[in-house]
């Protein structure tokens, strides 16, 4: 379903083009839990290791998380060229390092390879579709099929396929599984027991491997 959406290997070269040009940037470390912040700068911002979540915030506080950024996946790009600042709330899940690129750099960079446009245009509409995808899942989905649409999403944005299934690279509890929904965390306990009860997916270390996409896919109620 989401395989003509996001093209493992196009996405690899993606991140591959971006952790080469962040080796020109300002080096940045966050211990993990640590807030992210580049306000009023026009930089651009790559991931060079570790994990981050970015999120919206309602005024009572509650989380909805949007991306989940690996290493070689980038942000602010989208304030660089369209001005304004997104209410984006950026935090490392583990201790990562950032590349912040400013615009000297960047329009250095641009001259010197106009095909990088190429990975940021990708890098935006890849965004896009992730919350077109996740506002679909939210008004269309019941709670198990919500969780079955995000858990093949994760898959093809940041999986690879092993001996045992199709593995999702990045650990997730259930609360940040709920907070990528807009659920609660016990919906997302009792929906991944009822996959693994049916043997559609299993836990391996930590991390989720479906062992059934076909039968996954059953329970998402839109196309």
């Amino acid at each position: 379903m989401y395989d003509e959406y996001f093209d493992l290997e196009r996405q690899e070269k993606m991140r591959s083009s971006f952790l080469e040009i962040g080796k020109r940037g300002e080096m940045r470390k966050y211990p993990k839990n640590s807030l992210i912040k580049m306000n009023g700068r026009d930089v651009i911002c790559i991931v060079m290791s570790g994990n981050l979540k970015q999120s919206i915030y309602s005024m009572e506080g509650e989380e909805k998380i949007l991306y989940l950024l690996q290493g070689g996946e980038i942000f602010k790009e989208m304030d660089y060229f369209s001005g304004g600042e997104s209410k984006l709330v950026t935090k490392a899940l583990e201790d990562s390092t950032i590349s912040i690129l400013d615009e000297r750099i960047v329009e250095e960079i641009l001259l010197e390879d106009p095909h990088i446009y190429r990975d940021i245009i990708h890098s935006i509409t890849r965004k896009f579709r992730i919350v077109m995808f996740q506002m679909a899942n939210m008004a269309f989905s019941d709670s198990v099929g919500k969780v079955a649409d995000t858990l093949i999403r994760l898959y093809y944005q940041e999986g690879e396929e092993i001996d045992q299934g199709k593995k999702i690279n990045e650990r997730f509890t259930h609360e940040e599984i709920a907070k990528l929904i807009g659920c609660s965390r016990v919906t997302v306990t009792r929906a991944l027991k009822k996959f693994k009860d049916e043997k559609i997916i299993d836990i391996v270390s930590g991390e989720i491997v479906i062992r059934d996409i076909e039968n996954l896919e059953k329970y998402i109620k839109w196309k």
